[in-house]
């Protein structure tokens, strides 16, 4: 709605345009002349030569008057703006509020959620017990994790493949030698491998996303984010087995944490040994093997990630150059989509299998 503001001067040159609202004396030549401004606002334009047009004054009387009109437009124009850019990001905030408020909240949070959906028997139509509540949870949760990065990866492969087929169709055409069709047909053979892998990571996805769902009572489209979204390995510090089930003893004070499993840390307090059944001893002793499997192998993984992201950065700049065999590269893309898939492989190996290790360890422990 635009502002109008009047003029007025005691001496007999002005008259009121409009109806006053707001009134600023000033001090012109020795004489207290109270007068108002009298235009009208809009985002972007002020209109004053209309004002001007109302009244006769001296030259002097103008000069001063558009000087005095001039500042109060400018301080005006500055008012405006900011206001329009508080607005807009007032907006922004709440819409991306909005959009983060339907998002896959965190790992715990997503637990916390599914066991009380489960309590109410509103998950799957019958009740879980809470340690396979949270098995579940955690085991759809590591593969979203997990496909999203390799997928990420997919793609990224995909645009080196297709950035290669192009210059080679492109030097094969122009017959300036190098490229040959044999070379051709594998970097397209590489890249359908990688739109295979594409199809088959967002298919699993989905299948992810629908248990996941089920569980915490949501529909999860592929649209949606995740809260936690960066791929990490747990920790699991337990250089031992007898290690690991003296963590898992009640400890000679009953508190809060007793009965819950530790899987993180080998630092507890000293606690009441359990003597636990042969058969059980080797379900867990075996599971444990298989945690500690799983970590080494994301150490090595980790390493191998490294040296062959730098292979193919090189190789890929070889080729951009022209000096580069196209062969090299092939290899390069091939043996960078491996090894981090395998690598991420890992990780989730290494989270679910702790996982299960910790639901075997509360059920024993039970």
């Amino acid at each position: 709605m635009p502002i109008k503001l009047g003029i007025f001067l005691e001496k007999n040159q002005c008259r009121v345009i409009s109806a006053p609202l707001v009134a600023i004396k000033v001090s012109f030549l020795r004489v207290r002349c109270p007068f108002f401004f009298s235009f009208e606002l809009s985002p972007y334009t002020i209109i004053k030569e209309t004002i001007l047009s109302q009244f006769s004054v001296i030259p002097l009387m103008r000069t001063q008057f558009n000087f005095i009109n001039f500042s109060f437009s400018m301080y005006t124009c500055s008012v405006m703006t900011m206001t329009l850019v508080v607005f807009f990001q007032i907006s922004v905030c709440d819409l991306w509020a909005d959009e983060k408020s339907g998002a896959i909240p965190s790992l715990d949070a997503t637990i916390e959620l599914a066991s009380k959906i489960n309590s109410q028997g509103k998950s799957s139509g019958r009740i879980l017990s809470p340690e396979e509540v949270i098995f579940k949870v955690k085991k759809y949760y590591y593969q979203i994790q997990i496909q999203s990065e390799q997928l990420e990866t997919a793609e990224e492969v995909k645009g080196y493949f297709q950035k290669a087929v192009d210059k080679a169709d492109e030097t094969l055409d122009e017959g300036e030698g190098g490229v040959s069709q044999s070379d051709v047909t594998k970097m397209k053979l590489g890249l359908s491998d990688t739109l295979n892998n594409i199809i088959s990571l967002k298919h699993d996805m989905q299948v992810a996303r629908l248990h996941l769902g089920q569980l915490i009572g949501r529909e999860l489209g592929p649209d949606i984010d995740m809260t936690e979204a960066d791929v990490m390995p747990v920790t699991f510090s337990y250089n031992s087995f007898d290690d690991y089930v003296k963590a898992q003893s009640p400890s000679p004070s009953t508190d809060s944490s007793v009965g819950k499993v530790r899987v993180a840390s080998s630092k507890n307090p000293t606690r009441v040994p359990v003597k636990l059944s042969e058969e059980n001893r080797l379900i867990l002793h075996e599971k444990f093997i298989k945690v500690k499997e799983a970590q080494a192998k994301v150490s090595l993984g980790k390493n191998n990630r490294k040296i062959t992201r730098a292979l193919l950065v090189s190789e890929v700049a070889n080729y951009d150059f022209g000096i580069g065999d196209s062969q090299d590269l092939f290899e390069a893309l091939i043996i960078y989509a491996r090894v981090l898939s395998g690598y991420l492989d890992s990780i989730y190996t290494l989270n679910v299998t702790a996982a299960e290790l910790e639901k075997l360890t509360t059920v024993i422990f039970k």
